[in-house]
């Protein structure tokens, strides 16, 4: 049940509090608390009717499992406040997918904002774009809240159109997308956008007017991805824009299955992770399957929002003979494979008729 499940993670937030602090957090000890949490997810979603639903639920903790086993030399001599924050934000993401109440968004991403607003008061702080990543955070909140009140009023079906653009677009620049100020390497960015997408594909069944203002953002997401690609990195930002495309489809094209592999990448695809191999864009390995599932989804219903999606991979392939260097490591490669065929053996098995999407 939801009480039960919030307080295990409550508990799981306390117990990563005070070992880590206390302890310092050597590499085993945080390898056995994300686990923890991936256990917790897990079996928090296992009720979940279908595939989709239970990979979304479980991505913040394969992000943390990601971070914490792909550290690097300066991740591991950082300050104890880094190490916890990306736990503490996983948790704050597992909770606001399992409550999956917009009204309740606003809280859990205050409480990110509060624990980066704490780090940044500590010895080392942030930097001056950490700092306006806080001032873009604040501001997406106040502006969602205001959509949010509109949507809840009623007012009309014009009122509903503006309230659901603010909605979208205060978690998003909540999120930090679109307009993030440079390539943010520090741990845990994309738990908020982990949390967010989820919740609001949900609310879409109440106000359905939210799903063409998720599709117009994804394509907005691209564009920027596209346009200021230098000097940034790929994973995130081209993610980004293909997992908002794929929480405004309509359940009935393909549910949530083009959402949970987008949220599984970018939970598989740490910022700092540099390029992309060129053999990790094509199925079976996840980021392929994320493409192949929300095109596939976009053509069943906007052909012209496939098209500009797919154009946005045009850059993504002109790196291709760049990356040799900064090349996933076999360990994150078997993993975005691992899952890709997972994403694929589901999408096969729902589309023979054993389950519904």
């Amino acid at each position: 049940m939801l009480p039960l499940y919030a307080s295990l993670l409550g508990g799981w937030m306390v117990l990563v509090l005070t070992a880590l602090l206390v302890t310092g957090g050597t590499l085993a000890l945080r390898g056995l608390l994300a686990v923890l949490l991936l256990i917790l997810c897990g079996a928090g979603s296992a009720h979940f009717p279908d595939m989709a639903r239970i990979m979304t639920g479980c991505g913040p903790a394969l992000a943390l499992c990601v971070w914490v086993f792909m550290q690097r030399p300066a991740q591991a001599t950082a300050p104890r406040g880094a190490g916890v924050l990306p736990f503490f934000l996983s948790g704050i993401a597992a909770l606001a997918i399992a409550f999956g109440r917009c009204d309740l968004l606003g809280v859990f991403l205050g409480c990110g904002l509060v624990a980066r607003l704490g780090l940044a008061i500590g010895p080392r702080g942030l930097d001056r774009d950490g700092w306006q990543v806080l001032r873009m955070g604040l501001g997406g909140l106040l502006v969602a809240q205001g959509g949010l009140f509109v949507l809840q009023a009623g007012w009309g079906h014009m009122q509903d159109q503006a309230a659901a653009i603010l909605l979208v677009g205060g978690l998003l620049l909540a999120c930090g997308v679109p307009g993030r100020p440079g390539p943010v390497v520090a741990p845990g960015w994309n738990m908020e956008i982990l949390a967010v997408l989820p919740v609001v594909a949900r609310a879409a069944d109440v106000w359905p007017v939210l799903l063409p203002v998720l599709t117009f953002m994804g394509c907005v997401c691209l564009s920027w991805a596209v346009l200021s690609r230098l000097g940034r990195s790929f994973p995130g930002d081209y993610w980004t824009g293909w997992a908002v495309l794929a929480a405004g489809l309509p359940d009935g094209v393909m549910g949530g299955l083009p959402l949970a592999a987008c949220l599984l990448v970018m939970a598989c695809v740490t910022p700092s992770g540099g390029r992309l191999s060129g053999s990790m864009l094509w199925p079976p390995s996840l980021p392929g399957m994320a493409a192949v599932l929300v095109l596939v989804g976009e053509m069943g219903e906007m052909p012209p929002v496939a098209l500009l999606a797919g154009a946005s991979l045009w850059p993504v392939m002109a790196e291709r003979t760049g990356a040799g260097h900064g090349v996933a490591s076999w360990a994150q490669a078997a993993l975005l494979m691992a899952i890709g065929c997972m994403v694929l053996a589901s999408a096969a098995y729902y589309q023979m008729g054993g389950g519904s999407w």
